[in-house]
């Protein structure tokens, strides 16, 4: 979508809204043009904040994958071995940082709950990943609104 779609689009849904829907006799009818400027609305919101929302989760991914480097490494330190952290888990955070999507952090989580929640390293990871969930969940609530 370009710059424009989100005026578009929001145009689109106030004369949906103010003109259209109004207009409408049968009530069903009527109703579902209501709906229909409410979903065009939310994709103009949508399309307003995506180039923002897309960056700020590139963001967050690359650190939050920083972030869990720098603490297997410590881990591994510690233990004097790269063993220390599972290559499993090592690949798993490699390809959330490959794809910048926090969708991938799914792998991260399930392969971080087979090391062990328990583990003190694990736990810390879990916590950092909680916070970036946390930030995408508001990001998604910003286009809800």
């Amino acid at each position: 979508m370009t710059a424009d779609d989100h005026e578009l689009l929001s145009r689109v849904a106030g004369t949906v809204r103010d003109q259209i829907a109004p207009a409408v006799d049968d009530e069903y009818a009527r109703t579902q043009a209501f709906m229909a400027s409410v979903i065009l609305q939310r994709l103009a919101k949508q399309s307003q904040l995506a180039d923002k929302h897309r960056a700020a989760e590139t963001a967050d991914v690359a650190a939050l994958a920083y972030q869990l480097d720098a603490a297997f490494a410590q881990a591994a330190a510690a233990a004097e071995t790269e063993a220390a952290v599972p290559a499993d888990l090592r690949d798993a955070v490699a390809r959330m940082r490959q794809r910048s999507s926090i969708a991938a952090a799914s792998e991260v989580i399930e392969a971080l709950y087979v090391w062990g929640p328990s583990h003190p390293v694990a736990s810390a990871a879990l916590a950092a990943v909680r916070g970036v969930l946390r930030r995408d969940i508001d990001r998604r609530m910003e286009i809800a609104l």
